[in-house]
């Protein structure tokens, strides 16, 4: 059978000295916290079960009385930051202010350990409420939030077909961009978008157009327009160069 809840803790010999120093220390002792005491101070610590059921029961009380001890500077510091204090804080506050003696003790510890079960079931009801409004958030989101992945995963697949797209278009174009950051790839495609642009504003351009409205037929003949062009000269040199003589200043 599959065992639940917390696994049984296992006391070291470190772990016997630490309670055995703790329980020198607390004022009073309950009758288990006595025997475990009278345990410890033997030379001998080759305890049987039952002297170790003793011994883990002391630890987890005194678990609970540095917890409790905790809870005291919390209520402390309460009263000091003048909050409102509840009946339970009212009462510790006022066990503190008595002079100490056992029963003054175990009045204080039964007060602290009822005030702990308090805390625990108010934290446990806060976060079972807050279980609640997360799910029903979740509830009348899921749907919104369904729709914005949809829409997420779209755009993501969209990139990546894009993205094998460009890669398949250089590819194509036997250029290497093996080498080149995308950032590199992008000014790219952009500087020769904006190339093509200026090509289509030209003169020469537009009036091939006239002529041509095939859009790949229309390509070709402005090659061959620009590349008869270059067979022209005068007073032996090409118009061509004239040309590039008369605007290259402009770019040096």
């Amino acid at each position: 059978m599959v065992q639940r809840g917390r696994p049984a803790k296992i006391l070291t010999p470190s772990d016997l000295d630490a309670l055995l120093d703790s329980l020198q220390k607390i004022p009073f002792l309950k009758k288990n916290q006595q025997h475990a005491l009278q345990l410890l101070q033997q030379q001998d610590r080759n305890f049987d079960e039952k002297q170790l059921a003793v011994l883990k029961i002391a630890d987890r009380q005194n678990t609970q009385y540095q917890q409790r001890k905790l809870l005291i500077e919390q209520i402390k510091l309460k009263e000091k930051n003048q909050q409102t204090l509840l009946e339970n804080e009212i009462e510790i506050l006022g066990l503190l202010r008595l002079e100490l003696n056992q029963d003054v003790f175990f009045r204080l510890d039964r007060a602290l350990e009822s005030y702990q079960k308090l805390e625990k079931a108010a934290l446990d009801n806060r976060i079972r409420l807050e279980n609640e409004h997360r799910r029903e958030v979740l509830r009348k989101t899921g749907k919104t939030l369904s729709e914005a992945q949809r829409k997420r995963n779209i755009e993501n697949q969209r990139k990546y077909e894009l993205g094998g797209a460009v890669l398949a278009a250089f590819k194509q174009l036997n250029i290497d961009i093996s080498q080149s950051t995308p950032d590199q790839i992008k000014n790219r495609i952009i500087n020769n978008k904006n190339f093509v642009d200026k090509v289509k504003n030209t003169k020469i351009f537009n009036e091939v157009k006239q002529y041509q409205n095939n859009y790949f037929k229309r390509e070709k003949l402005f090659v061959d327009v620009i590349q008869g062009l270059a067979t022209w000269s005068k007073a032996e040199k090409s118009l061509h160069t004239i040309e590039i003589e008369k605007h290259k200043d402009k770019y040096s």
